[in-house]
């Protein structure tokens, strides 16, 4: 840190020196503690709650594959990195291979994603960094992705690992308890799985031969790497650690997804940015006069919204309406308190913003609390000598590749992997090249307005404060950052709601920044204005969050909710599992899928040995069960109806229902005939 209090020398004994930084610190590792166990509860409590979606339950029939047969071939084509699976084997081998277990290998990234904003304090603040972690842990979308068996709360949660590794690596920093520790677990990362598969292969099949092999193994590499880690800590006191964790983190970003690239584009833009934006500012001309060119500059900026509001009028009016009836429809709830809330929350930004501005007319307004400032001869500086730095650069790149290739081949199993991890790029540009769901050049405006409101305001009135002062680099790059992948994900025509997590964060991070700014600032009505957006902004957010993931978690009229299965499929493997204890074989039941739809159903029936998923009509007359599809109806009166009865019509998803045939002579009396299916929508 850089506070000037941090700065004054100590001449008390170190043990009392300890506590009473401790004491000084209380209210800031009590403040840690509340937001990362709101973090904790809010993605694991009831965390199987809502069935599986279909995008999970590919992912989980990829996993099953890894963990039975010990077999994960990476395809450019399907569904992106192979990282989500790795870390999840491992859950699954602890915990079981079951919802929570996989759901869970992802919640944790959640959480941990959250007390990475912890180590943002020298950059935004204390009370920024608080916030940012509570905005990311409160925002509806980074909850209800974190509890979904999807690849996006790895890639967000790599992005910040990469950008704090970054940071703390330009800062000089020696290494900390929390990098000695990710360094470590990287270690047994790269070497354990490869060595453990190695005594497997040469133990033949004698079971004792094999397991004394592996605690071998397992005890010659924690000597190994135990030895590795004593060296790079006594390399420049383990600094250059931060930069193979840097490395580390940007290989696990692109072997999670594809659009890793758009990300680190979007970042060194913005680092760019901020370097040109500080030497203009900062010119003998321009500082002399900063505060009237600034102010004539938004007022210039305000007349054109003006007229602009003139113009589209018309569209202007019907977003507003679009805006409020999502908030008062009379088939749902009513929230319209939750509209007043967040226009509240946008006047009072506003007013804010305004009072704030005005208050930087004087020399001191623009006085700014000491932050850490990343820059690019510091970054360069970080390396230190010629020699050493060639030294971290090599060391760094031989990580970024060996991690690359360790998990793309599928740790050295399958070769090919590494090769076809290329091949990805040119099938996501054509992907990314396609509005596959036509939700049209606004999608990210609406579903971001619908819910995601105080974050976006925020994350304005922060990106506003730091441009104008145009001294907090961090502060500048995160919201530039922010706002330039909105933008790079708006121009792309694919669009889905997870990827809005990708600027998600970084709108956290400089929305924590602006609550900051006002709180620590020397006007009382700053630290109220600051108070009001806190409190409403955790109000909105803490209501949405509830809403979306414990409420309408499958309601296709929220953003996140995309062609998400319906709660009442759930219903069907019920019945599927009733039925196949009624007749006496339960797991070695067989059961015809001939629906064209039935993804997630493979995870649910993984282990039923005779589930067989055709996708289409087929022969059966012996198999206990038929899961066909609405349809398919007109077909199924002569084709099933001499063997099988009608149970019951479930929903997989919205317009796609799912008929459970059972064979006549378990069905039961409640059972009807198939003609007597009624079609209802």
């Amino acid at each position: 840190m850089t506070n000037s209090e941090d700065q004054k020398p100590e001449i008390t004994p170190e043990p009392a020196q300890f506590i009473k930084g401790l004491v000084r610190e209380k209210w800031w590792l009590i403040s840690c503690t509340f937001v990362t166990f709101i973090a904790v509860f809010l993605r694991f409590f009831l965390l199987e709650l809502k069935p599986l979606h279909h995008d999970e339950g590919v992912n989980g029939h990829f996993l099953t594959t890894l963990f039975r047969e010990g077999i994960y071939k990476y395809d450019p084509g399907n569904y992106h990195g192979p990282d989500l699976y790795y870390i999840s084997l491992a859950f699954a081998k602890v915990f079981g291979l079951n919802t929570f277990s996989v759901r869970s290998s992802v919640a944790v990234f959640g959480v941990l994603t959250v007390i990475l904003a912890f180590f943002l304090r020298g950059y935004i603040g204390k009370i920024g960094s608080i916030s940012a972690a509570l905005l990311i842990a409160l925002s509806p979308g980074m909850v209800y992705i974190s509890r979904y068996f999807i690849h996006e709360m790895l890639f967000v949660f790599f992005t910040l690992s990469f950008v704090v590794a970054l940071l703390y690596f330009i800062e000089k920093r020696k290494a900390g308890i929390f990098a000695v520790g990710w360094m470590t677990l990287l270690l047994l990362v790269c070497f354990l799985p490869s060595a453990l598969n190695l005594a497997s292969y040469y133990g033949s099949k004698s079971a004792g031969i094999v397991w004394t092999l592996r605690i071998t193994v397992f005890v010659l590499e924690s000597v190994f790497i135990f030895l590795v880690m004593r060296m790079l800590l006594t390399w420049d006191e383990g600094r250059p650690i931060y930069f193979m964790l840097a490395s580390a983190s940007l290989v696990m970003l692109f072997a999670t997804k594809e659009t890793a690239f758009i990300t680190i584009g979007t970042m060194l833009i913005a680092g760019i940015c901020v370097s040109l934006w500080q030497k203009i500012n900062f010119a003998e001309t321009i500082e002399k006069n900063r505060f009237n060119l600034q102010l004539a500059a938004q007022i210039l900026i305000g007349l054109g919204g003006v007229i602009l509001a003139y113009l589209f009028f018309g569209r202007v009016t019907s977003f507003y309406k679009w805006f409020y009836i999502l908030f008062s429809s009379p088939d749902l709830p009513d929230q319209r308190f939750l509209f007043y809330s967040i226009i509240s929350l946008l006047l009072v930004s506003a007013v804010a913003w305004g009072i704030y501005f005005l208050d930087l007319r004087g020399n001191s307004g623009w006085a700014s609390s000491k932050f850490i400032e990343p820059r690019w001869s510091a970054f360069r500086n970080a390396f230190g000598g010629q020699r050493n730095a060639l030294i971290v650069i090599a060391t760094a790149v031989l990580v970024f590749a060996y991690v690359g290739v360790l998990f793309f081949t599928s740790f050295f199993t399958f070769g090919e992997g590494f090769k076809r991890s290329f091949e990805a790029y040119a099938i996501w540009s054509k992907t990314g090249s396609k509005d596959h769901t036509q939700n049209g050049m606004i999608a990210y405006v609406k579903w971001m307005a619908q819910l995601e409101s105080p974050l976006v305001i925020l994350s304005v009135l922060g990106t506003l404060i730091a441009v104008i002062k145009a001294r907090h680099r961090f502060a500048m790059f995160a919201g530039i950052w922010a706002f330039g992948l909105f933008l790079a994900y708006t121009i792309i025509p694919y669009k889905t709601p997870w990827l809005a997590l990708s600027f998600t964060l970084p709108m956290c991070i400089v929305g924590g920044y602006a609550i900051n700014e006002l709180f620590t600032s020397s006007q009382v009505l700053h630290k109220i204005f600051a108070a009001i957006l806190a409190l409403l902004s955790v109000f909105v957010l803490g209501y949405q969050t509830y809403d979306l993931n414990f409420v309408r978690y499958d309601s296709d009229r929220m953003p996140y909710v995309y062609a998400h299965s319906l709660r009442g499929f759930e219903d069907l493997i019920n019945e599927i599992d009733r039925y196949a204890k009624k007749s006496g074989r339960e797991n070695r039941a067989t059961i015809e899928i001939v629906s064209p739809d039935y993804w997630p159903m493979p995870w649910y029936l993984k282990d039923y040995d005779a589930a067989n998923f055709h996708g289409k009509l087929v022969d059966a007359n012996t198999s206990e069960m038929i899961v066909a599809s609405s349809t398919q109806l007109d077909e199924l009166v002569g084709k099933y109806e001499s063997h099988y009865k009608y149970v019951g019509t479930y929903p997989l998803r919205p317009g796609v229902k799912l008929y459970l045939l059972v064979k006549s002579d378990i069905a039961g009396r409640s059972a009807k005939e198939i003609s007597e299916i009624e079609d209802l929508e």
